[in-house]
């Protein structure tokens, strides 16, 4: 029968990332998306978030829990402490792969509110399967800067050290050279998939994508490697045949994998 995946996250209306991107990404890969919504974010001139309160949330878990049996959960924007808490409840009465994206839901870098959040996220780091960070958020994480690839490892294994089965680390475009490169770390093994860099700028929702089609097919029991490698092409397709919303901004396109039979690029250790 179809498996259910979980996605618990942020509400974005244009719908490159968040939940949105999650229950599309879901879909992709025959399985079933439910969602569970954590805040609403309107972009404007600025990121405005809106938060679901604490009692609304709670209902939301508790519908999910009697209703449904989940072979995978996603996790994106969670955006407040008390959020953080409910969730972690929520994930403690679950036996499925965990996939924590461990999305900063504050830019503004090391503010007191930032750091107590980071905190808090890191307390679900142990009950996670896999946790998903950005170049950035690893730096914050690791609590170093990241440039190259041996920064990169040291990085993982101290992220691993913070409880998490398999470290996804997204150096992306942001590792300096003409590959886009992101490492797997499982505690014995470094893995590095590369794609060349996209020229294209409809990004947004990239790094929600890549964590709910790892959901999605941790679901259907492949192994990590496995799911690793389909999601970042997954990803890759929908980036290069993204959808452009004004000249700088433009959503990865959900679909665009599956439609054009996209090829792979295969990891090397």
């Amino acid at each position: 029968s179809m498996k259910q995946v979980l996605t618990i996250a942020g509400l974005d209306s244009l719908a490159g990332g968040g939940a949105t991107a999650d229950i599309k990404t879901f879909e992709e890969f025959n399985t079933f998306g439910h969602m569970v919504l954590t805040c609403v974010a309107a972009i404007n001139e600025e990121i405005t978030i809106y938060d679901i309160p604490p009692a609304t949330l709670k209902d939301q878990l508790a519908s999910v829990t009697a209703f449904t049996r989940l072979a995978a959960i996603k996790i994106g924007l969670l955006h407040t402490l008390e959020t953080i808490e409910l969730v972690k409840n929520f994930l403690v009465t679950q036996d499925c792969p965990i996939i924590l994206d461990p999305v900063l839901a504050f830019k503004e870098g090391q503010t007191k509110a930032n750091q107590e959040y980071q905190h808090a996220l890191q307390s679900l780091f142990s009950l996670a399967t896999i946790v998903t960070p950005n170049l950035v958020e690893a730096e914050y994480f690791a609590n170093q800067a990241i440039t190259t690839r041996e920064e990169m490892k040291i990085a993982a294994k101290k992220i691993k050290a913070l409880g998490p089965a398999f470290v996804l680390i997204k150096g992306g475009a942001r590792l300096n050279g003409l590959q886009a490169c992101d490492l797997l770390y499982d505690g014995d093994d470094f893995f590095f998939f590369e794609t060349p860099k996209s020229p294209k700028q409809t990004t947004n929702g990239a790094g929600c994508t890549l964590s709910a089609a790892i959901a999605a097919l941790l679901a259907t029991d492949r192994s990590m490697t496995d799911a690793v490698q389909q999601a970042k092409d997954f990803v890759f397709a929908g980036i290069e045949n993204g959808l452009q919303l004004t000249e700088s901004l433009g959503n990865v396109d959900q679909l665009a994998y599956f439609r054009k039979g996209v090829t792979s690029c295969l990891p090397r250790n």
